[in-house]
């Protein structure tokens, strides 16, 4: 088991601000959340994932609860393994955008 370890506030404070305070992976914004934000491991501690800026994302709790340790999943259309959404790496109008009506992330 991978011990949690604390962010540093210095460290948190970054990463927030880097994401201009939206959840970067649905881009919902912090405050329309009841809940404050969490920082991401994009690779998880599980797989060698470091605490270095680079590798942490803000993300809300419904986000980072989905992705836990994930890094990569089936695709169900072509059974082929895939890489998850890597804010450091991927542009996010590549992978996703908003329902007509705003209220789902669509793929």
């Amino acid at each position: 088991m991978v011990e949690r370890r604390k962010i540093p506030a210095r460290l948190r404070k970054e990463v927030a601000k880097r994401a201009k305070y939206r959840c970067e992976y649905c881009q919902s914004p912090e405050h329309f959340s009841l809940d404050t934000f969490t920082i991401d491991h994009i690779l998880p501690l599980s797989e060698a994932g470091g605490d270095d800026l680079e590798n942490l994302a803000f993300a809300c709790h419904n986000c980072n609860n989905r992705k836990q340790n994930t890094i990569s999943i089936m695709d169900p259309e072509t059974e082929v393994r895939i890489p998850l959404f890597n804010p450091r790496i991927d542009r996010w109008y590549d992978h996703f955008r908003w329902s007509d009506d705003t209220l789902t992330l669509e793929p």
